[in-house]
């Protein structure tokens, strides 16, 4: 398959990088696509200024993804600082859109600084002057793009020739100027700058010769996480703080806090409207604001928590604003209104992938989400009180049928997850570890003191005195439980459980599958790959390419039933002969996937679901014919 991509002559190079990579020929057999489900927290968007529809959105992990249709769909990029700490800012230059600045704060060092892409994300790099810095903000001048501020944990640093050279902007040494989590530049001069810390804001006027604290009204011990100077009027300026939304009508000398509604008392941003300088945005702790008449009166937009906004240069009411619980959103009436844009942006704290043949079932902190059109399509179901689904079984048999473990608990649903209630007979308060339907409608479910089972509706019984951390099925009625390093071995379906030889000592079990015509099972674990032949007694270690190293997944086929696949470094190895030899599917090389789970859908079996915490579903198509597994 070829994808295609047209493009108008004279889009710079923004468009020209998007447009080769779409054009890339992609194998079928070994292209990763994400499916959901769509939406999660998002820390930053941005416009970039010279390509109609071009929008870029980065998540406060270090994801950043990029649309080419204005929020209709989103792409991931590849950026070497994903889950290496924490995303802060992003800035585009607004004379080229294929130039960026990125601020992290990194998890270890070597990872904090500053980044620059100069193709529009493709390729970065951490720019010499600032690494091992934590960026908190990042502004350029409007008047002199050249000019660029980073805030940081020690104070500001500067550069007037495009990220080539940093220098400290700010006093050495200076208690109360740092950390710096907000910067705006006075539009028409680029000497006047003002800076929000996690104690009240400042200000120099003098190109950072001297600073003034500027906080007369506002409440003490404000942090200030972002300033808005108007492009109109530089005299009027916003501030938005822990303690509420502020304006300054003198340059920051005297602020007044704006009387906005009950509840919005922490303001995350607070900006202009550059094409209408009356209208007033505010992202606050009770959901997105907009007053009309320059916070005289505020109207509640959504409920959303939202922590950036952008606004289209090429369609003035259009405006992209980055939300931490509903993703990505778009307005078409200069924020009347929004809706989610989140297709393509997947962000949540997944727990679990399953499946019951013909539905695909994601558990998460933020609920229960099922497909039942392979990823085309997610339902949200309901959830407990809190904490979310750790793990949920869709009961052989019995349509509609869920039970579904939260941190309090066990929970029924018999109307396809609709509506919930605890289920009968389980222990009070226990904690579920995992859950695993068996079957003939037997359901398991692992917990600290051991092994429930249940075969019919409310009635648990206790048949393992052992932890059972994670269940696994692994034939026509076997299954294995491992918890507290030890393993078991069922043989009936869960009603009676033995020890099982170990694969290696100290080892950690990620994933066991087998087939019900072979006698093979495959375990993943921290130290590679092993198979059994022999019911669990023994275990051999599976080379044939397979490293000696953490392989994360491992599922049979549910036709081919000597067909198996392992993820293990980013890739998806696949056996024909139920684990003996090995080799690797081949994959883009830019396009690493690490899946905690594996799934085939028995009424799709050439697709592999796989989950990647933290990003969703993904599905690579075609990954085997028939022909190559006879």
């Amino acid at each position: 398959m070829v994808r295609r991509f047209f493009c108008a002559a004279g889009l710079r190079a923004w468009v020209v990088c998007l447009g080769l990579v779409a054009m890339l020929p992609v194998p079928a057999s070994a292209a990763w696509e994400p499916v959901g489900p769509w939406g999660g927290p998002a820390e930053v968007v941005r416009v970039v200024p010279d390509v109609r529809d071009a929008v870029v959105a980065a998540t406060r992990s270090g994801v950043v993804l990029t649309s080419a249709d204005g929020g209709g769909t989103w792409r991931e990029l590849p950026f070497p600082g994903r889950s290496t700490g924490v995303l802060h800012a992003l800035e585009i230059d607004p004379r080229l859109g294929s130039v960026w600045f990125l601020g992290m704060e990194g998890s270890r060092p070597a990872a904090s600084g500053v980044y620059r892409t100069t193709d529009a994300g493709q390729t970065w790099s951490q720019l010499p002057g600032m690494q091992g810095i934590a960026v908190w903000s990042l502004a350029f001048s409007p008047s002199n793009p050249d000019i660029l501020a980073a805030g940081t944990e020690s104070g500001i640093y500067l550069t007037r020739d495009n990220g080539a050279h940093w220098s400290l902007f700010s006093p050495a040494g200076h208690a109360e100027l740092k950390p710096v989590v907000s910067l705006a530049f006075d539009p028409r001069d680029s000497r006047v700058l003002y800076a929000g810390t996690t104690h009240l804001p400042w200000k120099t006027s003098d190109g950072g010769a001297t600073w003034q604290s500027i906080h007369t009204g506002m409440l003490d011990d404000s942090d200030v996480f972002s300033v808005a100077v108007d492009p109109r009027r530089p005299d009027r300026v916003l501030a938005s703080a822990c303690s509420g939304a502020y304006g300054s009508r003198d340059g920051g000398r005297r602020w007044a806090r704006f009387a906005t509604p009950r509840g919005a008392f922490r303001v995350y941003f607070i900006s202009f409207d550059p094409r209408h300088p009356e209208v007033i945005f505010a992202g606050t702790s009770s959901g997105l604001l907009r007053s009309a008449n320059e916070g005289v009166a505020w109207t509640r937009v959504s409920t959303s928590q939202v922590k950036a906004l952008a606004f289209d240069r090429f369609d003035e009411r259009r405006v992209f604003f980055a939300s931490v619980d509903a993703g990505l959103l778009v307005s078409r009436d200069d924020g009347v209104t929004v809706t989610e844009a989140n297709v393509g942006f997947a962000n949540r704290a997944f727990t679990g992938l399953v499946a019951d043949g013909r539905a695909l079932y994601v558990t998460g902190p933020t609920g229960l989400y099922r497909s039942n059109d392979a990823g085309a399509h997610w339902s949200g179901l309901g959830g407990p009180t809190e904490g979310g689904w750790l793990a949920v079984a869709p009961v052989p048999g019995q349509s509609g049928v869920l039970l579904a473990a939260g941190y309090r608990g066990l929970g029924r649903s018999v109307d396809g997850g609709r509506r919930w209630q605890a289920e009968a007979g389980f222990p009070v308060g226990l904690r579920v570890r995992a859950l695993l339907a068996g079957r003939e409608g037997v359901v398991l479910a692992g917990t600290e003191r051991g092994v429930y089972r249940s075969a019919v509706p409310g009635g648990w019984t206790q048949v393992s005195a052992t932890a059972g951390e994670a269940l696994f099925a692994v034939g026509a009625r076997a299954l294995i439980a491992v918890g507290n390093g030890a393993t078991q071995w069922s043989e009936d379906n869960g009603a009676s459980w033995r020890a099982c030889g170990p694969a290696v000592p100290g080892a950690t079990w990620y994933g066991v599958a087998g087939s019900a015509s072979t006698p093979a099972a495959l375990a993943a674990t921290s130290r590679g790959v092993f198979r059994t032949t022999d019911a669990c007694r023994t275990w051999t270690a599976v080379g044939g390419g397979l490293l000696s190293a953490t392989a994360t997944a491992v599922v049979f086929h549910p036709t081919r039933t000597s067909e198996a696949f392992v993820a293990q470094g980013g890739q998806v190895w696949r056996s024909l002969d139920a684990g003996e030899t090995w080799h690797v599917v081949p994959s883009q090389p830019d396009q690493p996937v690490w899946p905690s789970s594996l799934v085939l859908l028995a009424t799709d079996p050439g697709r592999l679901f796989g989950l990647v915490p933290g990003r969703g579903v993904f599905v690579a198509g075609e990954l085997a014919g028939p022909a190559e597994s006879r």
